[in-house]
């Protein structure tokens, strides 16, 4: 396992070997197989979603259910995902971690990621900054967010696009600097 790390980084040890060896196996144990067909299609259309129809879907629950903070939640969340997708390319290249699918062909099909590299993920980052408004504001939405969080963040892995630490990372950035944001403009 560890070799296959290497074989397809060229050979010598890299930074991710050591990691890699460690989450290796939880990402070959959480990949779908391509014989699952509903869970992988499930796995694939969340992903998809995460390519940004899930915020018009969030946008328009909060307009629906939270009409009077809807302003101050969308600001706070617009900000944050604006400010970290400042900081997400740099951090993406600078670590260039490979992802699980582009390691070894043990994941069903998925479709292409949007960038080349694993670590962070965006697409939880994304969604962990959109939601902390939300549940700052909204305390009892909570378990509704959570759901979506572990559907966006099952998915990632499912199709090989994560290791469990890249959405571990994903999920501390975005819930980090939306939570800030999201103090200092809502308290």
């Amino acid at each position: 396992m560890l070799n296959d790390l290497r074989d397809v980084q060229g050979g010598g040890r890299s930074r991710w070997d050591r990691i890699g060896a460690i989450e290796w196996p939880i990402a070959h144990a959480l990949a779908l197989r391509p014989d699952r067909r509903m869970p992988v299609a499930a796995a694939n259309a969340v992903s998809r979603l995460g390519n940004g129809p899930i915020y018009l879907l969030i946008v328009g629950a909060v307009i629906l259910f939270h009409p009077h903070e809807a302003a101050t939640i969308i600001l706070c969340a617009a900000a944050s995902i604006v400010l970290l997708h400042c900081i997400y390319p740099i951090v993406k290249r600078a670590t260039a971690r490979p992802r699980p699918r582009d390691v070894k062909e043990d994941f069903a099909y998925s479709p292409p990621p949007l960038d080349k590299y694993s670590f962070p993920s965006g697409h939880v980052m994304t969604l962990s900054a959109a939601l902390t408004p939300i549940v700052y504001v909204a305390p009892g939405a909570w378990p509704l967010g959570l759901a979506v969080w572990a559907a966006m963040a099952w998915s990632r892995l499912a199709v090989g696009h994560h290791y469990a630490s890249d959405i571990a990372a994903g999920t501390i950035m975005g819930a980090f600097v939306s939570g800030l944001l999201t103090y200092w403009i809502a308290s």
